[in-house]
């Protein structure tokens, strides 16, 4: 029966990903953001972002109601861009996506260091990892595999198009991969700002918060500078904006447990700013904090 559900939803998601393409990007994302504000609010996911965005703004002055359908309206245009992001072309990816900051890791690039450089669930971070060779030649990238196994071989092979990009999966199936990248000097990509139940409490919003400390654990052990990555959308459209920041700055105690707290807790600091900065673009959707 599982085996039957994976299927059905593969052939519903493969005649979706069809059907907009035939649209064209633009099309598509329009679409897809006005069903997406229209039925997101009876949705479920609207209760836990609602819920979220109290705690984290409490008295401070937001239209949360406006942010949840400017929140849809983000949604809708992710889920109608993704049919796209690996079929746009080299010319029409520079015009979408304005990259600034590079100076700010020239010195790595010349040393040829790798780095660790990370992202969080805003606007729409495929984006930037489409041109994520413009920031170091080889990159490692964690990300999370898709429950369904025939979607996520699907869009594993339509993602793993350049030779210079490794795709790793989060857990112990990607470990040995990882270890790879590592010693081949890759750069390695990763979204660090999702709840981790056998993770570390750091203060998010004031809150604690289950945080994923690898970043940290890695940076420490392998002696790779962290480099944050803010991905911008540009207004209700398909274009974005990606800063390259100023690696992160810390000093190692000799502490493991000390040293990666202080390093997430500046890590879900500056999250916390950029997420203030454009409220509505980042993914407010799941249970972040605990009760």
């Amino acid at each position: 029966m599982k085996k039957l559900r994976y299927l059905t939803e593969y052939i519903i998601f493969k005649a979706l990903i069809t059907f907009l393409r035939c649209l064209g990007i633009n099309k598509s994302t329009n679409i897809c953001s006005y069903i997406a504000r229209k039925i997101g609010p009876y949705l479920p996911y609207t209760k836990i972002a609602r819920n979220n965005l109290q705690k984290a703004y409490k008295d401070q002055e937001i239209d949360i109601e406006l942010t949840i359908t400017d929140l849809w309206d983000n949604f809708g245009r992710y889920v109608g861009e993704f049919p796209f992001i690996n079929t746009l072309s080299k010319e029409e990816l520079n015009q979408r996506i304005t990259m600034t900051g590079l100076e700010n890791i020239r010195h790595l690039q010349q040393q040829n260091k790798p780095f660790l450089l990370f992202l969080g669930h805003q606007g729409n971070w495929d984006f930037l990892i489409r041109r994520i060779t413009d920031i170091y030649p080889k990159f490692g990238i964690i990300y999370r595999k898709a429950n369904n196994p025939y979607v996520d071989k699907d869009v594993l092979g339509e993602r793993q198009n350049d030779p210079n990009i490794t795709l790793i999966p989060k857990g112990t199936s990607g470990s040995k991969d990882l270890l790879k990248v590592i010693k081949k000097r890759h750069a390695i990509a990763m979204l660090i700002d999702q709840k981790m139940n056998d993770g570390i409490e750091v203060p998010f919003f004031n809150m604690k918060a289950m945080t994923a400390p690898a970043i940290a654990r890695f940076s420490l052990k392998y002696d790779y500078p962290i480099v944050p990555a803010q991905i911008i959308r540009k207004g209700k459209t398909s274009n974005f904006e990606v800063i390259i920041h100023s690696p992160l700055k810390y000093e190692a105690t000799g502490s493991l447990e000390k040293d990666c707290y202080n390093v997430m807790l500046k890590i879900n600091k500056m999250l916390e700013k950029w997420i203030r900065m454009h409220p509505s673009q980042w993914f407010w959707f799941h249970n972040r904090w605990k009760d």
